[in-house]
């Protein structure tokens, strides 16, 4: 009876599939090889004979075996030695295994000397252009107020007729009794306090903006170190894939393989650092800076994440919020066009005095003379103006304590979705990034070690990326679900 042994080929193919079926069980398996190789090493273990399922994955094992004859008096194999340590590459020096390193989560890739920013928040406030343009709003405001106070100029009316007297001069100034004029200046003042608020939503705006840009940028910077990271670990997979080529153990389609995966992750460390130009461009469009100007930062993504109460939030939110305050200041600007309209009510009148001249019949020719006009409110006495200011009166009042609610609602919705994003990042840093990391570090070591063929690896590999991008990008969720909150609540989160 003949014992048939695969072939070298048809026992890497078998192996490949059986392994990448299995690939959730890397860990465990790597495990065991690591447990069969401390064995291996001890004296007292090597000088055991081979088992016949030792010899046979041995021989699976071997890069060209040939079938080998067994005779039928012989109920065990020759032992087969073992294959020979995978030689290093001079060119790509491998490592210790990582698999003993204990898991440290992502450094900050902050500058000591980069701005923070609190300090990068001064800057836009100072040179941001549309928040120039809002400021200017203020100069015009205050311009309406000057024209508030101006009195109306008289009136001069020259007449020459035939009739005598022939020539007829009156001078016409009307009179505000009804304290018009300080009804004007009250709506103008209040008019300007609005434009001074359009100013502090405009730098709620800049606050949010700049904070989602900067850890944005931030992301970006540190996705761009994750891709180089990707980078260097593809390339020392590509040595161990030589080396074990070198010694015959694998086949020249994994050499190829492995340097096609670090060609993709070049690829991707391209596309990240473009991102992170993009990012600057847009943090210096926002700071009214050149699109490629550098910008050392002075805090990245791994910041500290206290927690937020959300009643007392909501208690600085009422009394400091700018929409609340633009809704009061609203209905006390209303509240004094109201007043204005009352004041309209009542008639200006306007006082004329004149002289008549070139009349023969008065005594040195001329006479003075004096008129008095005063509209008649018959048709328009003002009651549409005032019912109309009443009505805008109740309908702001409305709208402000609509918005008291719904700010109230918003905060607590946000204050949620912080602490969900707080809870995402946790769950990475305590469970799938040191879990990822481990059964890529054991995969690796498994390959070196010639117990797994490269897909396992090259798996392992794109877990670990995949959920490293995913814990930088829980990260940027928690400071944008924070910049939300923050804009939300019109009160600075530090």
């Amino acid at each position: 009876m003949r014992v048939h042994y695969p072939s070298g080929a048809e026992a890497r193919a078998g192996n490949r599939a059986r392994l990448f079926a299995c690939a959730p069980f890397l860990a465990l398996l790597a495990l065991s090889a690591t447990h069969a190789r401390a064995q291996s090493q001890n004296p007292a273990h090597a000088a055991r004979p081979a088992s016949p399922a030792t010899t046979a994955r041995q021989t699976a094992q071997t890069p060209t075996p040939q079938p080998t004859p067994v005779p039928q008096a012989t109920p065990q194999a020759q032992p087969i030695p073992p294959p020979s340590p995978t030689p290093t590459p001079s060119t790509s020096p491998i490592p210790p295994a990582p698999s003993a390193e204990p898991f440290v989560l992502p450094t900050d890739t902050a500058q000591e000397d980069g701005l923070s920013f609190e300090q990068l928040y001064e800057i836009a406030a100072r040179d941001n252009l549309h928040l120039r343009a809002v400021r200017a709003r203020h100069a015009v405001a205050e311009a309406g107020v000057r024209i508030a106070g101006e009195r109306p100029n008289p009136e001069l009316n020259v007449a020459y007729t035939r009739s005598e007297p022939r020539l007829n001069t009156t001078v016409t100034q009307p009179i505000e009794i009804g304290g018009q004029r300080a009804r004007r200046v009250e709506v103008a003042r209040n008019e300007l306090r609005l434009s001074d608020m359009d100013v502090d939503a405009a730098l709620r705006d800049l606050r949010h903006d700049l904070r989602v840009a900067y850890f944005n940028l931030a992301l970006a910077r540190n996705a761009r170190d994750l891709g180089r990271r990707v980078v260097e670990q593809a390339n020392r997979l590509v040595g161990i894939a030589e080396a074990r080529f070198a010694a015959g153990d694998v086949a020249r389609f994994e050499v190829l393989q492995a340097r096609l995966a670090a060609a993709r992750a070049a690829a991707d460390l391209t596309r990240l650092e473009n991102n992170e130009r993009v990012a600057l461009a847009a943090i210096n469009q926002l700071l009214n800076r050149a699109p490629d100007a550098p910008l050392p930062l002075a805090v990245s993504l791994f910041v500290a994440r206290p927690p937020v109460s959300t009643p007392q939030l909501i208690g600085q939110s009422l009394a400091q919020n700018v929409e609340l305050r633009q809704a009061e200041q609203q209905i006390a600007t209303e509240q004094s066009r109201l007043r204005l309209a009352r004041a309209e009510r009542i008639p200006t009148p306007s006082i004329g005095p004149g002289i008549e001249a070139i009349d023969p019949s008065l005594p040195h020719n001329y006479a003075w003379t004096m008129q008095v006009t005063v509209p008649l409110p018959v048709f328009n006495r003002g009651n549409a103006e005032v019912a109309r200011s009443n009505a805008l009166v109740e309908q702001l009042t409305l709208e402000r304590d609509d918005a008291r609610q719904r700010i109230s609602a918003l905060i607590g919705q946000a204050s949620l979705r912080l602490e969900a994003a707080r809870q995402q990042v946790d769950l990475y840093e305590t469970r799938l990034l040191p879990d990822a990391e481990r059964v890529r570090a054991l995969a690796e070591e498994a390959y070196r070690a010639g117990e797994t063929g490269l897909l396992p690896v090259i798996d392992a590999q794109r877990s670990a990326l995949e959920i490293r991008q995913g814990y930088l990008q829980a990260l940027f969720d928690y400071q944008s679900a924070l910049a939300d909150l923050e804009q939300t609540a019109g009160v600075p989160l530090r």
